[in-house]
């Protein structure tokens, strides 16, 4: 088993021990009759500065877009070539988490992790909105070592088409 299969599996343990804890959706529980939550969304972050130590890192907020595909209540996504995982629960609620390895031996890493709620567009042709809360955890090398930054941000985005 490949580093990176390794925190792909942990990060799907993850998201679904975090919404289990959280209660997400109806104690946790996976949707059955799942809202078409599937598209393209241009993330737009709450009002704020990337923490210091993330910025002399050259750490910044991703520029998107969030890409979601479904199959029954199971997620999967990509951002800024970030791989996520995780589950639309009842009540709309979703959870996705993933992690990139850098290939530079595996020293530098990102991780994403993505809560939040989908509300469905008006039948009339409306277009869905998600809107919850972002946190991006960044492992980098430096002249001191390897250094750890972590950036939490309140999200929004409309719905903008298939991926």
């Amino acid at each position: 088993m490949t580093s990176g299969r390794f925190w792909l599996i942990a990060a799907t343990l993850a998201s679904t021990l975090v919404a289990s804890a959280v209660g997400c959706g109806n104690n946790g529980t996976p949707c059955t009759t799942c809202p078409s939550i599937e598209g393209r969304y241009p993330l737009e972050f709450a009002a704020g500065t990337v923490p210091a130590d993330c910025a002399s890192l050259g750490v910044e907020l991703p520029k998107g877009p969030l890409d979601i595909q479904r199959a029954g209540s199971q997620l999967t996504a990509t951002l800024e070539e970030v791989e996520l995982q995780g589950t639309l629960f009842q009540g709309a609620e979703f959870t996705l988490l993933g992690t990139r390895q850098a290939m530079d031996g595996g020293s530098s890493s990102t991780q994403f992790s993505l809560n939040g709620t989908y509300t469905p567009g008006n039948p009339d042709g409306g277009t869905g909105r998600i809107s919850g809360s972002f946190t991006g955890t960044y492992n980098r090398p430096s002249a001191q070592g390897m250094r750890r930054c972590s950036v939490q941000r309140a999200y929004t985005a409309t719905q903008n088409g298939q991926p």
